[in-house]
């Protein structure tokens, strides 16, 4: 062979290189096992806290006190004073039980009264809200700021403030967890026999498996509740039912069933949801969750598929409607994640990447979404 023979060839080899490395996923990019390193506090930041602190809380929105907070730390709240609702009423710390028009209002923590006082830990999203009220005792399980702030909503305001005190006192007697050792304990052939996605009646394959959790049963609910996730309905006349009592207890419904998906050859042995109640029909966080016979560390593994609902579109199965999951999936991924690590219910985390990563797909649905291909591994308490 001529080299004017060769030199094209070449030419062709190096362009075919060049498309493939640009079209390799980016999970590529990624090492088999990444330790998510946990939020830490700055020790000079801790030691130059005080005992006791004051807050005054308007009607305004999440106040951030400043304070840095940590594993560790006990708090004792006590507040004082009443605030006027732009509806007439006055509301003390513990709030005023809620009426029908509170069914139809978007509060900031939804079991909790008109007008209460509320705080959470950290500013992200997925951040849960507690209720403090006139007084409150708590552990604290989770390292972020402290933010304040009355349960209020946008057509429903209030006028004046509360005289909130606040003392901080840290237990060092208080149980630790260990932090597990998930980098030498977890790899990509722990997920060899788990399909890379969940399918539907049908067999059509779907929503990919993107998050894993370690542990009992009873800690994976445990885990789902301090996060400020529920436990849907299965059934529709479950809904109907429980719609039913939580409306006339006054109370938000956001446990809409979800529909039914398979992995293993079976349905979901649980389902959880995060939602603001009258979004939950069309906007909502939610997953599944199975149960495999892997362990790890002597403990029992579960997977599933978190994705958020954003809407609505067609069903390219049968032309119907359907709910449309947010293409990123990624970030509901996340989004798990840091729920779980702001409720404190996490020894550890880290993320896997298995063999065949999954980058991009459709739903069952016809709809798109894209990975890093990589799944999140929660070790829980």
């Amino acid at each position: 062979m001529s080299m004017k023979q060769i030199v094209p060839i070449l030419g062709s080899l190096l362009l075919l290189s060049s498309s493939m490395l640009a079209q390799a996923p980016a999970a590529a990019s990624h090492p088999p096992v990444e330790v998510i390193k946990a939020t830490t506090p700055d020790a000079s930041v801790l030691k130059a806290r005080k005992g006791s602190y004051s807050f005054k809380i308007d009607d305004g929105d999440w106040n951030d006190t400043g304070v840095e907070v940590a594993p560790g730390d006990h708090l004792i709240f006590t507040s004082t004073g009443n605030v006027a609702l732009a509806d007439g009423r006055s509301a003390p710390p513990d709030g005023l039980t809620r009426g029908w028009k509170d069914l139809i209002r978007q509060y900031p923590l939804n079991s909790a009264n008109s007008g209460a006082l509320i705080g959470r830990i950290g500013n992200e999203a997925a951040a849960v809200p507690f209720l403090i009220g006139a007084s409150k005792d708590m552990d604290v399980s989770a390292t972020g700021h402290l933010f304040l702030r009355l349960n209020l909503t946008s057509d429903l305001s209030g006028t004046g403030d509360l005289a909130v005190t606040m003392k901080l006192t840290n237990e060092p007697t208080q149980k630790i967890v260990s932090a597990p050792d998930l980098a030498h304990l977890l790899s990509p052939q722990l997920f060899a026999n788990v399909p890379r996605r969940v399918g539907d009646l049908q067999g059509n394959p779907g929503d990919m498996v993107n998050y894993a959790l370690i542990g009992t049963q009873d800690q994976v609910t445990k885990a789902f509740t301090s996060a400020g996730w529920v436990q849907v309905d299965k059934t529709t006349q479950d809904a109907v039912v429980h719609g039913l009592i939580s409306t006339l207890s006054h109370a938000a419904y956001t446990e809409m069933p979800m529909s039914t998906l398979y992995l293993f050859g079976r349905s979901q042995d649980l389902s959880f949801a995060r939602a603001d109640p009258l979004a939950v029909a069309a906007i909502r966080h939610h997953l599944r969750v199975w149960k495999t016979t892997e362990t790890v560390g002597g403990e029992q593994l579960w997977v599933g598929s978190a994705t958020h609902d954003n809407g609505f579109e067609k069903d390219q199965r049968n032309g119907g409607i359907t709910h449309h999951i947010d293409a990123n999936v990624d970030q509901e991924r996340d989004f798990l994640e840091q729920s779980f690590a702001g409720a404190g219910v996490i020894a550890g985390a880290a993320y896997v990447l298995p063999a065949n990563p999954l980058t991009t797909a459709k739903t069952a649905t016809g709809g798109t979404f894209e990975s890093d291909g990589r799944i999140v591994v929660m070790d829980l308490k």
